[in-house]
């Protein structure tokens, strides 16, 4: 009896300090939960500064248009992409919270990549049209394509008024055409393709060619006696100019939130920043 008394109490004990452990494992746990509904909270606050955090977006890109993306593959074989629109869409992914991977193809089977589900969103220096905008969504421009003129270094043209009484060049069946013919005083010239209107220039049959500004930075980093000036639209009418636009499936919820990104980056100098990175002072003018 006495040993039946004895085993009896050795298990209450033993049942006491279990209960004791259990009690003191319950406190731990209970003290770290505030430290949980911490992390919570400021992940929640997190979200709301970057209302794309944590998301990972596929963006659709054509890497062939200098000055806005280009890429080059290292000797590992690994992509490297550049341009406007990169520096754009890296300063969007830092600021919105969300990560990307790119899909490179041609341009003309970007449209169809929105369509298809095969990406979130399209940034490489596509231009708004009424066409485009029946299958896909835009954002607000981000830029507006600018006119130039091209011309001899040594032909002593630096403005519109200079143009008068010169021949003046530009690829056959542009819009371009109908801006030379504006031109008082001007002769028009076509040819069949901007290759063959920088030839015209560079041998002399032609002192001045009018183009896309982003063409003329190119031509004239690449040629060696061409200079260039950006025609400013009150000193001619340079009718519709095309914007460059971030274009998004139909319906997307992305719009709104790119379009607001858009805005702060306009208000606070960083867009111009990056667009007279790659393209110059009088890009942005």
């Amino acid at each position: 009896m006495k040993k039946l008394s004895a085993m009896i109490l050795a298990t209450l004990l033993t049942l006491s300090l279990l209960t004791g452990c259990g009690g003191q494992d319950s406190s731990s746990a209970g003290s770290s939960t505030p430290e949980s509904s911490s992390a919570t909270g400021s992940s929640a606050v997190q979200t709301a500064d970057k209302p794309l955090a944590g998301q990972e977006l596929v963006v659709a890109i054509s890497a062939n248009y200098k000055y806005f993306e280009t890429v080059t593959v290292d000797e590992n074989g690994k992509e490297a992409y550049e341009g406007l629109d990169i520096d754009i869409l890296n300063y969007m992914a830092e600021d919105l919270g969300f990560t990307y991977t790119i899909s490179n193809m041609p341009f003309a089977s970007l449209v169809g990549s929105l369509q298809a589900g095969q990406a979130d969103f399209v940034i490489s220096g596509m231009s708004y049209t009424e066409e485009r905008a029946q299958s896909v969504d835009f954002s607000d421009s981000y830029a507006t394509a600018k006119v130039g003129c091209l011309v001899r270094s040594d032909a002593g043209i630096e403005s519109v008024k200079d143009l008068a009484g010169q021949a003046v060049a530009c690829s056959a069946g542009t819009n371009y055409e109908n801006i030379v013919k504006k031109i008082e005083g001007a002769e028009l010239k076509t040819f069949d393709g901007q290759a063959a209107v920088t030839q015209e220039l560079l041998v002399g049959r032609v002192n001045a060619a009018i183009t896309g500004a982003t063409a003329c930075k190119s031509i004239c980093e690449e040629n060696e006696g061409l200079s260039y000036f950006i025609i400013d639209p009150t000193e001619l009418d340079l009718g519709s100019l095309s914007t460059y636009n971030i274009a998004f499936p139909k319906g997307s919820e992305l719009v709104s939130i790119f379009n607001d990104e858009l805005a702060k980056m306009k208000e606070n100098g960083k867009l111009d920043e990056i667009l007279t990175n790659w393209l110059g002072e009088d890009y942005v003018k």
